[in-house]
């Protein structure tokens, strides 16, 4: 396994066992007590039904080639891509190519969909989802601005964070809507230093020809836009109430504002190149949201806890369905798996 995967784990792993002591552990299990095995089977179904909002707009995207396969594998195809992104460093770079990159692999050997429109299907898909995302996440941080005290230094991290989200978001969707071909032109660019041209040269056919075919998407694929945009609607409304539903749970009555404030919180954090699954970060950014909107630091450890048990279920149930779809999240080096 990766070394850097498994030292950034266990950094984070450390990190979440410092808060769980520095709260009171105490604390924390008696706050997690308040959760009985069906309010958790709830909250994992709720997970599970935006997983299948969001296989949902992926199949809508694969309309566009014509391209069919049953909803139940796809849902099964989609939780891999979603578990390989998790347990891959997090970010929105990792979102947008890992996972897709992983589905587009596998579609390729059931349904013999071209590789270049699998996974420019995916992106697109996830493009159009995070757009949605991202405008509930500048509500949320609009209302946050406007209702809560937050230090000053924590608005300049999350007003960065947005931004830097914004414009990834913007060009991946923007970009081949205009056919304005951003990422060869800057490969091109790069050519300029010797030191990179055999790596570019190897890849830029392959990036242009990405840039292309998520183009012809967008160009054939208008009926199915509004479609897609709606099912991640509905897929965002149901994350949000997840997290209210969660924090209910736990006690606690937040209100719309401070829902969709941890809801921006969370999905900024895991939109940033950290740890894998944004172990440590997670937590850390609730507990400290948490205690200062004044609903309390362990409600906050608790709640990212049990947030991160689902995500981690979900990635364990995908584990199982690797070998059927004949993927392996991690390489074979000398005819051995490397795990």
């Amino acid at each position: 396994m990766n070394k850097t995967f498994i030292i950034s784990t266990f950094l984070g792993l450390i990190f979440v066992v410092v808060l769980v002591v520095l709260v009171g552990p105490k604390n924390i299990i008696q706050m997690v007590d308040r959760l009985n095995y069906i309010d958790f089977l709830i909250l994992f179904f709720l997970s599970y039904l935006a997983l299948f909002l969001s296989a949902l707009s992926f199949n809508n995207a694969l309309n566009v080639y014509d391209s069919k396969i049953g909803l139940i594998d796809l849902l099964n195809i989609k939780l891999i891509g979603y578990s390989a992104n998790y347990i891959a460093p997090s970010g929105i770079f990792a979102g947008f190519i890992g996972g897709d990159a992983i589905m587009a692999l596998i579609l390729k050997k059931r349904t013999s969909l071209d590789f270049k429109r699998g996974f420019s299907a995916g992106l697109a898909a996830k493009v159009i989802e995070f757009a949605i995302f991202l405008l509930f996440i500048y509500l949320g941080l609009i209302l946050g601005f406007k209702y809560f005290y937050l230090p000053p230094e924590i608005w300049y991290l999350l007003l960065i964070a947005a931004i830097f989200v914004g414009v990834v978001t913007l060009i991946f969707l923007i970009n081949p809507i205009i056919d304005n071909r951003f990422f060869t032109k800057f490969l091109k660019y790069l050519t300029r230093y010797k030191v990179l041209n055999k790596i570019i040269f190897k890849i830029l056919k392959h990036i242009n020809n990405f840039e292309k075919e998520l183009h012809l998407f967008y160009v054939k694929g208008k009926k199915y836009l509004f479609l897609s945009l709606f099912l991640s609607f509905i897929e965002t409304a149901v994350l949000i109430f997840q997290i209210w539903l969660l924090v209910h749970y736990l006690g606690v009555n937040m209100g719309f504002s401070k829902t969709l404030l941890v809801f921006s919180v969370s999905m900024l954090v895991f939109a940033l190149p950290l740890a894998p699954g944004s172990a440590g970060t997670y937590e850390l950014s609730q507990v400290g949201l948490f205690d200062i909107l004044g609903l309390g630091s362990d409600v906050g450890l608790a709640f990212s806890l049990i947030m991160r048990a689902i995500n981690i279920l979900m990635v364990a149930i995908s584990f199982f369905l690797v070998p059927h779809y004949g993927f392996h999240f991690f390489k074979k080096r000398d005819g051995k798996e490397t795990v």
